[in-house]
C-alpha cells in the first residue's frame, strides 16, 4: 500500500452561527483504480472519552451517519462533500459553541480482486483540526455620563438610556430603570421602576416594576431608535426623588433558535430632585376643579340674578305707590305757592284793589 493521508495540523476559529469547514487530503494511493472510503471523527475536550463518529462514506459512494450525530442532532447540519477525487471535506453549517473541539478523518483504501470483490487494503489517518467556535466579542456599551436634575412637583422626569456600541447587528435589548431612593443605601433597596424585555413585552425584563403600565400610568416608554430608549414619569411626586439608571442586557439567537444573554452593562446615575410645592390659597382653588367654579364662576351669573330681581322689586314697588296715589283723589304734583310781599316801585304796574262785592 502507498496511501498517505496529508497530516498537518491546525487550529481553526469560528464566530457562532458560521460555517465550520474541515478538508481531508489524498497525497497518495497504491492503483489508479483505488476507492475510498472516509470516516469523519470528532474528538471533544473531555480526556479519556472515546472519539465520536460523525459520518462514513463508503467506497460505493453511499453514507451513513454516526451515533455522535444523532445525538447532537448534527444530522441536519453536517454535510461531507467529494471535493476531487483525492480530496474530501466536512462542513458544519450554523456552527454552534458546543461544535468545539477536535476533527479528523480516516481514510480506507479499497481495491477489487481478480473475481470482482472489493477488500481494504490499508487505511491512514489525517492530521488534527481544532475548531473553536466562540460567541461574538463582547461590545455592548451603555451611556455612563452622569447628571443631576431638578423638577418641579407635578412635572415629569425624562430618562434616557443610549446604547452607542453593540457585538452583533441582530443583537436585541432587555433595559430596565432603576432608582436607589433618597436615604437609601444599601444595594439591595434598590426600587424596580419600568422593565421591558427583549421580546418587546412590558415587564419581561429583568425586574418586576412596582407600577404597572397601563392607560392611566404614569410611566411613558419610548425607544426613538434602536440604540436609544427613553422613560418618563410624569406629574412627577417628592417621593420619586432619588438615583435612576438603567440597566441593560444584550440578547442573540443561537443556531438553535434558542434566545442567551451574552453580556450586561449599566448606565450612569441621574440624580433627580423633586421641589415639592407649597401650598397656598391660589394652589388650592386651582387644583380643585369644583372650589374653583364654586369661588370664580358661580357667583356671577349668582349675582347677575340677585341684581335682576332687586331691580324688578324695586320698579313694581314703584309703580305700585304711583297707582295707589291715583285712586286715592290726591294730586299727583302738589306746589304750594309761597306768601310774596312787593314793594310797588315804577316799574311795577298799578295794584289792583280788589273789594268784596266788586265781582259778580
Amino acid at each position: 500500500s502507498k496511501l498517505k493521508v496529508h497530516k498537518s495540523n491546525q487550529s481553526l476559529q469560528f464566530l457562532e452561527d458560521s460555517r465550520v469547514r474541515v478538508n481531508c487530503s489524498v497525497t497518495s494511493q497504491t492503483s489508479p483504480d483505488s476507492q475510498h472510503a472516509v470516516l469523519w471523527y470528532a474528538r471533544k475536550a473531555e480526556a479519556g472519552e472515546p472519539d465520536e463518529l460523525l459520518l462514513k462514506i463508503k467506497h460505493s459512494g453511499a453514507f451513513e451517519y454516526g451515533a455522535y450525530a444523532e445525538e447532537e442532532r448534527l444530522r441536519s447540519r453536517v454535510q461531507s462533500e467529494t471535493l476531487s477525487p483525492r480530496l474530501y471535506g466536512l462542513t458544519l453549517h450554523r456552527a454552534e459553541t458546543s461544535d468545539s473541539g477536535t476533527y479528523y478523518c480516516l481514510v480506507e483504501e479499497w481495491l477489487t480482486d481478480p473475481d470482482g470483490a472489493w477488500y481494504r487494503l490499508a487505511q491512514d489517518f489525517s492530521g488534527f483540526t481544532h475548531v473553536v467556535v466562540r460567541q461574538p466579542v463582547v461590545k455592548l456599551q451603555v451611556e455612563e455620563a452622569e447628571s443631576n436634575i431638578t423638577i418641579p412637583e407635578d412635572g415629569s422626569i425624562r430618562l434616557g438610556c443610549s446604547i452607542p456600541s453593540q457585538s452583533s447587528k441582530d443583537s436585541r435589548f432587555s433595559v430596565s430603570w432603576y432608582v436607589y431612593r433618597m436615604g437609601q443605601e444599601e444595594e439591595d433597596e434598590q426600587e424596580c421602576v419600568f422593565s421591558i424585555g427583549h421580546d418587546a413585552v412590558f415587564g419581561n425584563g429583568n425586574c418586576s416594576p412596582t407600577e404597572e403600565p397601563g392607560p392611566n400610568s404614569r410611566l411613558q416608554f419610548e425607544r426613538t431608535t434602536s440604540d436609544l430608549y427613553s422613560l418618563t414619569i410624569q406629574k412627577a411626586r417628592p417621593r420619586d426623588a432619588g438615583n435612576y439608571y438603567c440597566h441593560v442586557e444584550e440578547w442573540l439567537l443561537n443556531p438553535r433558535n434558542a434566545w442567551y444573554r451574552l453580556a450586561t452593562n449599566n448606565s450612569g446615575v441621574t440624580i433627580v430632585n423633586v421641589m415639592e410645592q407649597v401650598s397656598t390659597l391660589q394652589s388650592v382653588v386651582c387644583s380643585n376643579d369644583s372650589l374653583f367654579y364654586f369661588v370664580f364662576f358661580y357667583p356671577f351669573p349668582i349675582f347677575g340674578i340677585l341684581l335682576i330681581a332687586v331691580l324688578l322689586v324695586r320698579y313694581k314697588s314703584r309703580s305700585s305707590s304711583k297707582n295707589q296715589e291715583g285712586k286715592n283723589g290726591a294730586p299727583l304734583l302738589w306746589i304750594k305757592e309761597p306768601h310774596l310781599s312787593y314793594s310797588p316801585t315804577c316799574l311795577d304796574p298799578p295794584a289792583l284793589s280788589l273789594h268784596p262785592g266788586s265781582v259778580e
